[in-house]
C-alpha cells in the first residue's frame, strides 16, 4: 500500500506541476467565459440606441413621440423638414444620425413611410420604430377626426393578453429542459473518459517504449503501478474539473450583471432562474455524474491502460483503441437520440445498465427524472463490479505486455495473456 502511495504521488505531482497542466486549467474557464461574454457583447453591439432623423414636411407628428414612462427605447427621434436622402447620405451634418424616416404629406390616403439606414438595426429597433410612428401618425388622425389624445392614448395601451401552456405541454417542456441538462453531463462524462483514459495509455506506452518500466518494476508489482497511474491520473482530472467550476463560478459572478443585462426582461430572467435553482436536482445529479464519472473512468482507463501495455508504438494503438472508442461513439450517438426520444424506452433501459454505457446514459435518465432508487443501485453495483474485473483482466495483462517488445499486438493476442 505505501508503494501505491509513492507510485501516485510520483504521477500526481508530475502531472499537477507540469506547465501545460497549468495553462491548460487556467485558460478553459477564461476562454469559455470570454466566449459567452463576447456573444453577449455582439448581441449587445445589436441593441445599439439609434439615433431616427424623422423628415416630416406637414408636422404630422408634430414634432414629437410619446415614449411611456417605465420605457427603454432602442431608439431617439429627431425632425427636420423635407430632405433629400441624397443630403442625408452625403451631407456631413446628418452623419451622426442612423436612421432617415420620411413622412410623405399624403401619407394618410397612400399609408406609405419610406426610410434609409446606415447600418442594418435589430429587429427590435425596427419594431419599435415601425410602432411608434404608426402610433403617433394615428393620434393625428384621431385628433383629426375630433378624437382627444388623451381618450385614443387608452384605447390604444395594451391589454397584457398571456397564454400559459396546458398542464401536459408545460411538463413536456420542463421534461426536455431536464433532458437538456442531463445531455449536458452525459457529453462532459464522454469527453472526460475519453480525455484522461487516453492519458493513461500514453504514460503507459511512454514508459514502456522508453524501457523506464524495466527498473520501476524490479521494486513495484505490476499491478500496483498501474493502479498508480490510473488513480493518480484520476485525480490530476478532478482537481483539473474542481479548479474549472470553481475558476467559472467566480468569473461568472464578476459578470453577474452584465449576464443579467443580456438576457434581457425580467420574465427571461426569471424563467432562467427557475430552470437553474428549482426544476433541476442540481445536488443529486452532481453527486450521481461524481459516481459514474469515477467508476465510468477506471472502467475505461484500465481498458486503455492495456492497450497501452500491448501496443509497440503510437501507431499500433490506433487499431486497438478502434473497437473502443467505436462503443463509446454508438454510446454517445444513443445519447443524443435520447435527448428528442424516449427516455423511459428499452434502450434506455438497457444503456444505463450495461457499463459500457450507464455512465452516460444513466445520467440522462436521471435528470430527467425517470429512475428509482433500485435501478441507480443495480446500475452502479454492475458498473462496479466490472471495473473490478476489468482492473483484475488488465492487470493480467499489463504483467506480460509491459515488457512484450518487438511484436505487434492484437486484441487476439491480448485475450491470450489474459489467459496466461
Amino acid at each position: 500500500m505505501s508503494k501505491l502511495r509513492l507510485i501516485i504521488g510520483r504521477e500526481y505531482n508530475s502531472r499537477v506541476k507540469k506547465k501545460s497542466f497549468f495553462v491548460l486549467t487556467l485558460m478553459v474557464p477564461i476562454i469559455l467565459v470570454g466566449l459567452a461574454v463576447v456573444a453577449l457583447w455582439l448581441g449587445q453591439e445589436e441593441k445599439k440606441h439609434l439615433r431616427v432623423l424623422v423628415s416630416d414636411p406637414a408636422d404630422l407628428t408634430g414634432g414629437k413621440i410619446f415614449v411611456g414612462q417605465n420605457e427603454v427605447p432602442p431608439a431617439t427621434f429627431y425632425f427636420t423638414e423635407f430632405i433629400l436622402i441624397e443630403d442625408f447620405e452625403e451631407d456631413a451634418q446628418y452623419e451622426d444620425y442612423d436612421v432617415l424616416i420620411a413622412i410623405d404629406p399624403d401619407v394618410i390616403t397612400n399609408r406609405t413611410i419610406n426610410g434609409v439606414y446606415r447600418n442594418e438595426p435589430s429587429s427590435n429597433a425596427t419594431n419599435y420604430i415601425t410602432k411608434k410612428l404608426e402610433t403617433r401618425l394615428d393620434e393625428y388622425f384621431a385628433i383629426d377626426e375630433g378624437i382627444p389624445v388623451e381618450t385614443f392614448r387608452k384605447i390604444q395601451q395594451p391589454y397584457g393578453i398571456s397564454l400559459e401552456p396546458m398542464r401536459g405541454v408545460e411538463e413536456e417542456k420542463n421534461e426536455f429542459q431536464a433532458k437538456l441538462v442531463g445531455f449536458g453531463f452525459s457529453f462532459l462524462i464522454f469527453i472526460f473518459l475519453i480525455l484522461y483514459s487516453s492519458q493513461v495509455m500514453r504514460s503507459v506506452l511512454v514508459e514502456k517504449t522508453n524501457r523506464v518500466v524495466e527498473v520501476i518494476i524490479s521494486s513495484v508489482k505490476p499491478l500496483e503501478l498501474m493502479l498508480g497511474k490510473i488513480i493518480a491520473i484520476g485525480l490530476a482530472g478532478l482537481t483539473q474539473f474542481v479548479i474549472w467550476i470553481a475558476l467559472i463560478s467566480i468569473l461568472l459572478l464578476s459578470f453577474k450583471g452584465y449576464f443579467a443585462e443580456g438576457f434581457g426582461s425580467d420574465v427571461l430572467q426569471n424563467q432562467t432562474a427557475d430552470l437553474l435553482f428549482e426544476r433541476i436536482p442540481w445536488v443529486e445529479l452532481v453527486s450521481i455524474f461524481v459516481l459514474y464519472f469515477v467508476l465510468g473512468y477506471v472502467f475505461f482507463a484500465s481498458i486503455f491502460a492495456t492497450i497501452g501495455a500491448g501496443a509497440d508504438s503510437e501507431s499500433d494503438t490506433f487499431q486497438l483503441m478502434l473497437p473502443v472508442i467505436a462503443i463509446l461513439l454508438v454510446v454517445f450517438g444513443i445519447s443524443v437520440w435520447l435527448l428528442f426520444g424516449n427516455i423511459n424506452g428499452q434502450l434506455a433501459l438497457l444503456g444505463s445498465q450495461v457499463p459500457f454505457s450507464s455512465p452516460m446514459i444513466m445520467m440522462q435518465r436521471a435528470a430527467a427524472g425517470t429512475v428509482g432508487i433500485w435501478e441507480l443501485v443495480i446500475s452502479f453495483a454492475l458498473l462496479a463490479a466490472a471495473c473490478f474485473l476489468m482492473v483484475y483482466l488488465a492487470g493480467k495483462v499489463y504483467r506480460v505486455g509491459i515488457l512484450m517488445y518487438g511484436k505487434k499486438a492484437s486484441w487476439k493476442e491480448i485475450i491470450k495473456w489474459i489467459k496466461h
